[in-house]
């Protein structure tokens, strides 16, 4: 008789475990927040989380994943009917559609920006959590050995063939190993491109297209990979722009805002600023930032509602922007940078000076990647990237990438 209580016991509880193992976190599980960043931007919204948790008894568990894993892992866990509970992610995927939180009054009793976040049939499912703009950064003790100027205002701003020529003369007269350095990513390029007068990949009469400018633009971008200017290896090989910069022997780094905070804590054996970047036809910086997701079948939707809520509290939020270093997207926030504050206001200069442009691929393009069939992959990088290489040609490299846009977004 005992046996068989035993055994009923036994079976009572597996039955139990199993049933908790397939289904949603429960309100007393840890609310677990999925993360991609560097250790600035991990390491400021753990902080956050933790004041949370002191605050409220609330568990936040923030979950690093790698950026080129995020989308593919949420994916597969809403296919699998195990939604997260919320998420700061920079792009989406078609599966997400329809299963985001409607998150508009949070952001309109915080006055958060809802045109920089992300809106569907009137609801907005993914308000920004920052803002980003890409950026210039440059070695400046190399830049004064040489006895090359750089832009110190707004007013003696270098054309593109001007900053060429700068970084030919650094590289003639110290022991920069390479002018400049560009991160593999064509959110950088994309500034790049408009800045030489493109106006991206859009959609018109049915189809994706761009004007002449962006072909002139992409041509000029390969004659720079001459591993004499630039190096190829970032963009064939992907090999830490970043680092090469820190090591001393880049003389400039296109790259963004996102990386003030690091530098100014880290960089020790040669002094750096961010400049306002070059530009051919018109001043333009590309805008990005991450958003807040919360997903509906979680199981801990009010809790992801009340943590989000909670985290774009003017005070807290204040407090999120100077630990990560990032442009505020409230419009209340005021943030006392505690590392090279300088630095951000060339950044919001430029973001006001730029053409519209720069928010295309934020307001238009990322919106996409959600209520389209399918999602484009790197439609720009790719292509870039073969022609880099002398796999394809010119014409072939734009014609790829309308391509790929049409695949993706064209019906």
């Amino acid at each position: 008789m005992k046996k068989i209580i035993v055994l009923i016991t036994f079976l009572a509880f597996s039955v139990v475990l199993a049933a908790c193992s397939g289904s949603s976190a429960g309100s007393n599980d840890p609310l677990q927040f999925y993360v991609s960043g560097d250790t600035v931007e991990g390491s400021a919204l753990t902080t956050m989380s933790e004041k949370y948790t002191e605050e409220t008894g609330v568990e936040v568990e923030v979950i690093d994943i790698p950026y080129s894993d995020m989308s593919t892992k949420i994916t597969n866990m809403l296919r699998s009917n195990d939604a997260p509970a919320l998420a700061r992610v920079t792009g989406f995927n078609p599966v997400w559609d329809g299963k985001l939180l409607d998150l508009t009054e949070i952001a309109e009793d915080n006055n958060v920006n809802a045109e920089l976040g992300v809106s569907v049939d009137g609801k907005l499912v993914a308000p920004p959590l920052d803002l980003t703009a890409v950026g210039m950064f440059i070695n400046t003790d190399l830049f004064e050995q040489a006895g090359v100027a750089y832009p110190t205002s707004e007013e003696d701003i270098w054309t593109w063939d001007e900053f060429i020529a700068g970084l030919e003369t650094v590289l003639a007269k110290t022991d920069a190993k390479y002018g400049m350095v560009m991160d593999g990513s064509e959110h950088r390029l994309a500034a790049f491109l408009y800045q030489h007068g493109s106006k991206g990949f859009y959609e018109e009469d049915g189809t994706f297209t761009t004007n002449t400018a962006t072909k002139d633009a992409i041509q000029k971008f390969d004659e720079l990979n001459d591993n004499t200017i630039m190096p190829e290896s970032v963009w064939t090989s992907g090999e830490d722009a970043s680092s090469m910069f820190k090591s001393g022997l880049v003389a400039a780094y296109m790259s963004g805002s996102w990386q003030i905070t690091d530098f100014a804590k880290n960089i020790t054996d040669f002094e750096w600023k961010s400049v306002y970047m070059p530009y051919e036809e018109v001043r333009a910086t590309n805008l990005g930032g991450n958003y807040l997701a919360a997903f509906d079948g979680s199981g801990q939707e009010e809790e992801a509602k009340a943590f989000i809520d909670w985290l774009y509290q003017k005070e807290n939020y204040e407090e999120l922007a100077t630990l990560g270093g990032y442009l505020p997207v409230t419009d209340t926030a005021e943030v006392e940078y505690d590392y090279a504050p300088e630095a951000y206001e060339v950044y919001r200069n430029e973001i006001a000076a730029s053409d519209p442009v720069a928010g295309f691929q934020r307001g238009t393009l990322v919106k996409k990647q959600l209520t389209s069939e399918r999602s484009a992959d790197n439609p720009i990088k790719g292509p870039v990237v073969r022609l880099l290489n002398d796999e394809i040609t010119l014409d072939e490299t734009v014609e790829n990438i309308i391509g790929i846009f049409n695949d993706a977004y064209i019906e």
